[in-house]
This record gives C-alpha cells, structure tokens and sequence, in this order.
C-alpha cells in the first residue's frame, strides 16, 4: 500500500451498517394499512354496529385513492398498489361483510357483492400484463415505439377502490345490494378491457421486434453510439453526441436499460433502440457497419466489444487524474481517444499497460464553448467553486465538500462573488447534502446582506452547463475532477484542495496540482492560495504548457475538429481485417440465445415479463 492510500483510508471515517429507517417507516404504514383493512372484517364479526365497524378501512381508502391519483397527476406509469393487495382483498371483502352483518342481501345482491371480493384478485393480472412489452424505439424509419396503454393502470386500481368505498357506504344507509350490482360489473370490465388492451400491445411490440433487423438494415447507420447504464447520467451521451453527429454519417444509439431511453432520445434525431439481453444486440448490429462508440467503461460493453467487424472506441466522459481515468478495462477497445497526452502516460504511469497504437489525441471537443482568459480576469472579481461528488470507495473520495463551507466563509470575507456548482450525484450522500444547505445558505444571507449576486442552485446546476459556469468565472476552486482540465482550456487560474495527502505528495500524484494553487484539507495554506488565485497568478505561464499536455496542441479556432476528423477517419476509412468483418454474427450463424439458453423467438407471454427490474439509477463510473 502507498502513502498515499495509507492517508487517504485514515482520512475516511470508519464505514459503519446503520438501520434502514426509511425502509422500516415504509413497512410499518404498510402494516398500519393492513391492520385499518381487516379491523372492519373483525368488527363485524363479533358483531359491531356495520356503522362503526366500517370506520377504520376508511384510513386505507383515503391513502390508496390519494396515492393512485397522485401518480396519474404526475404521469407515473407504475401501479400504487404494488405489493398491497393483501390490503385490496381486505377491503373488497368489506361490502359483503357489511351485507352479511345487516342481514338485508338477496340473491343477485349476494351475487354483486361477491363480484367486489374477485376484483382485488383481478388486480395482480393486470398490474402485470399493464407495463406490456417494454420495445422502445425513437426515430427509425418504419418501427413505431410501444404506445402506452389506453386505459392507464392506476385508472383501473383508482375506479375499483372508488367503486368498493360507494357500495359500502350505499350499504350503510341500506340502498338494496342488489341493486349495485352494476358497480362490480364496472370495476371487472374495465379490468378486463385494460388487460386485453396489454396483451394486443405486446403483439404489436413482438412484430415490431421481428421487423427490427430490417428496418436498421434499411437505415444503413455506418456506426453505433453505445450506452449501458440506466438513467441518471445521461450527460455521459450528451457531451458527445454533437460531435458525433457532426461526423456526418448514419448512426443509431444502443441502450441496455429501458430507463434512460426517454432521457437519451430527447439528445437527439438520430435512432435510439433499446436491447436490454445479449442476444437482441443481433437485431441493430448490421455488417455494414464499421466502428461503435463507448462513453464508459460499464460491464454491458463487452457484449457489443464481441462483435469483431467493427471498430470499437472508447471515448470515456471526462478526463481527470482519478483511478477511473486508467482503468485497465480501457484495453479491452480497439481505439482509445484521449484529449492529450497526459492520459496517455497516467495509464503507463499507474501500471496500465495499453500499446501506444491504441491511442489517439483528439482534445476535448466540448470545451470549444469555453471562453479564454482576458485582461479583465485579474485580479478575480468571481470563483467558481466545483466539487467533485464522493466516489463509491473511499481511496476515490477526492470531494472536498467537508471543507467547503468553510472555503465559501473565506470568498465571501474577501467579497468575492461566488458561482456554485456541486456534482449532481452528491445529494445521494446525507453528509454531503448537509454541507451543500449549508454553502447555499451562506451565499443566500450574503447577497441579501452585500447585493451580490451569487450564483447558485438552479441558476447554477440546471439554467448553465459546466462550461457556463466556466465562462461566468474569473477562477475555479475544485478537487480531483474532470473539470479541472475542461478549465484549464480557459486559461484562467484555479485552485485545488487535497482531501487524502499532503500539498507535495498531491502535486506527485496528480500532476494538473502543480499548475494549481493547492489548498490543504486543514485550510493551512488557504490564505497563500487565495492570494495567488485572486491577486497574483504567478502560475500563468506554466499552465499554458499544461494545458498543452492535458488537451493537446490543437488551436482555438477549429480546436472540436481534431476529434471530429479522427472519428469520421475510424468511421469511414479504418476498417477491420477482411476475415474479421466476414465474422459470422450470432444471428447468422442462427443462434440468436444468449448464454443462458434463453431462445431466440419471443413469446408475447415471454414478453409480458421482459424488461421488468429496470428501476435501478447507479449511474455506473463518474469522473
């Protein structure tokens, strides 16, 4: 173990296992539901007035039917009910305890109010068929994406609750149970029509799928944009799919989880096709392709990286001095586009043996947007502070969000206008949304109290991109992140802070420090940086030629073709070997399985189950 892993584990606090409260809070109003449910069926039993008895379901009623139409409001296509029906029956049984108590049923009134008990046990079925087959698909010719159901599932659990809440108040004030005997008539029908309509969706989305490989072959895309993780960091395609369109060729975007296809379409007007086994990549991939794009090192790739007639590119999303910017994966792809040289020698200075052919120096197209620096930069009048988030482990926990409330007193005591923006992917960790409160409450009794007007919040995170941020700064104050060297294609001075060592063994480390003005996690050397960032910048010159080192030699005025050219050269003139484009694929050589035997043709009853467990959002590796 080096020194510097030594520091950075005893910098972190021990990992501790804590209660999940939230989790238990759930499963007690769950309980409390289903104790509210049967308490009437009880009641009634040991002979409780029906009146009284039927008091406590109405808790459950109110909280299902709340539940159910907040999410039509807000357009959720999954169930309310999921995992309640237990309490459903409960309930559904409540009229007929009600009649049975009162003693007033007929014969068709006993018929109806049995009918309202097998509506909770129609509910599973449809609950089930509803989400249909999950083939989404956006913008190629001749295949339509699964359209939504007619009657949207929670119309169907909203109209049953409502049904069984009226008769059993219709009972109470002894309107005839035969004469309700439409409502349960309602509430089955609907449920029946919602699950026949499911199931002529899943028809229609297995012909879809059967007429998928024609309808990409008829497109001819000569390359494929890649992406395997759910939804949540759709950035990773975003800062790319500009400059791959700007190559001028057909392309298509294969996802592997359904949740990001409304996201990641939304970017673009190219095809977007999601194939979430193995064995479906056989539908989009055509041999008349020749190179396929990655934006990260995420385990679904190699299911791609097996077809050997194309190209396979890594282009990752950011270039920083973390461990997941020489991840040894990266050797699995035929071509590694880098921004500079740099990248090339952290892979070989950690270890990570990649032949140099592999690499390709190409910039970072996206920082084209990026203003340089000017006279009026100093002294710096605006500092961008951007942490990064915490990383999954603690030897890649660089944030120094710990400190930045702190860091904000300083700025704001030198009366410096501060711009906000904190990686995304910090609100996940209490500790680090505690701190993000607090830096936004520092900056907001700042601007009341000074006028100054602070950057921050939606303003900062959602109204502006990084490069905006960039372009609203004077100076940067960050940690160990990808955009640092974004940054350092401006020109302006920025600041670091070492969260796991000391100043020196940080500018070892990671070289981008030593164009940097360092800052201690003790804020020991605070005071000196601050003075150099925002007065002096004696570091100006040598980060020109970091600048060089990290995002290549590629002037400013055409800096985004560097990496348009080498990509539209992989697409058009890099080709593979004869004998590897005359690989045969699964599909011809007629297996069209994925390993585990699952079998090529597609049942709709097969289909009614695909997809499903697609709710996941670990965004996968971030920079």
């Amino acid at each position: 173990m080096t020194q510097n892993e030594t520091s950075g584990d005893a910098a972190q606090p021990a990992r501790r296992m804590s209660i999940p409260w939230q989790r238990m809070a759930g499963l007690r109003r769950r309980l409390t539901q289903t104790v509210f449910a049967l308490a009437p069926l009880v009641l009634l039993a040991i002979g409780v007035h029906p009146a009284i008895a039927a008091i406590p379901a109405v808790y459950p009623f109110f909280i299902l039917i709340r539940r159910g139409y907040r999410r039509l409001r807000k357009r959720v296509t999954r169930t309310a009910l999921s995992g309640e029906h237990g309490i459903r029956l409960a309930l559904g049984l409540l009229p007929l305890g009600i009649a049975w108590s009162m003693g007033t049923a007929g014969p068709v009134g006993w018929v109806a109010l049995s009918l309202f008990a097998l509506v909770p046990l129609a509910e599973p079925v449809v609950t089930r068929v509803a989400p249909g087959r999950k083939l989404r698909v956006a913008n190629l010719p001749g295949i339509t994406d699964t359209r939504g159901p007619r009657i949207p599932v929670n119309v169907v659990l909203l109209i049953d609750l409502t049904l069984t809440a009226l008769a059993s108040g219709l009972l109470l004030l002894h309107v005839p149970a035969g004469a309700l005997i439409l409502l349960p008539l309602i509430a089955l029908g609907v449920a029946g029509y919602s699950a026949l309509d499911s199931f002529r969706r899943i028809r229609e989305s297995v012909n879809s799928d059967n007429d998928l490989y024609g309808a990409v072959e008829a497109y001819d895309p000569k390359f494929v944009l890649y992406y395997g993780v759910p939804s949540g960091s759709s950035y990773q395609v975003s800062m790319w799919i500009d400059y791959l369109e700007r190559i001028g060729e057909k392309f298509i975007v294969v996802l592997r989880r359904t949740s990001a296809f409304r996201e990641i379409s939304r970017l673009t007007d190219a095809p977007v096709v999601v194939r979430t086994n193995i064995w479906q990549l056989d539908d989009v991939i055509t041999p008349t392709m020749t190179a396929a794009f990655y934006v990260n090192n995420s385990a679904p790739n190699v299911h791609l990286v097996r077809y050997p007639h194309l190209t396979h590119v890594q282009l990752l999303h950011g270039d920083s001095d973390k461990a997941s910017s020489f991840n040894p994966v990266t050797a699995l792809y035929d071509r590694v586009f880098v921004a500079g040289q740099a990248a090339i020698d952290r892979y070989e200075n950690n270890g990570v043996h990649i032949p140099e052919e592999k690499f390709t120096i190409v910039g970072r197209p996206q920082v084209e947007t990026v203003e340089q620096q000017g006279p009026e930069n100093l002294p710096v009048r605006t500092v961008l502070y951007a942490p990064t988030w915490e990383g999954h482990y603690a030897d890649t926990n660089y944030g120094s969000l710990p400190v930045g409330p702190a860091l904000i007193r300083e700025l704001i005591a030198r009366e410096q206008t501060v711009v906000f923006r904190p990686h995304p992917f910090s609100y996940r960790n209490p500790t680090a949304s505690a701190n993000i409160r607090e830096i936004k409450r520092l900056l907001r009794e700042d601007a009341e109290a000074s006028g100054r007007e602070h950057l921050f919040g939606a303003p900062a995170e959602k109204h502006l991109d990084a490069f905006g941020c960039f372009n609203a700064a004077d100076a940067m104050i960050s940690d160990v992140s990808s955009v640092v060297p974004d940054f350092l294609y401006s020109g302006k001075p920025y600041g670091l802070v070492t969260m796991t060592s000391t100043v020196e063994e940080f500018e070892t480390a990671f070289p981008l420090a030593r164009s940097a003005y360092v800052i201690d996690r003790e804020l020991t050397t605070l005071q000196s940086a601050l003075d150099e960032l925002l007065l002096h910048d004696s570091k100006a010159e040598q980060r020109k030629a970091t600048r060089k080192y990290y995002l290549g030699p590629f002037p400013p005025e055409n800096y985004a073709e560097a990496f348009v050219g080498a990509a539209r050269h992989v697409v058009l003139e890099e080709r593979k070997s004869l004998a590897a484009q005359n690989a045969p694929s699964e599909r011809e050589e007629g297996g069209g399985a994925d390993p585990s035997g699952t079998p090529g043709d597609l049942t709709a009853a097969d289909a009614a189950s695909q997809d499903e467990g697609d709710e996941d959002t670990d965004g996968g590796e971030e920079n």
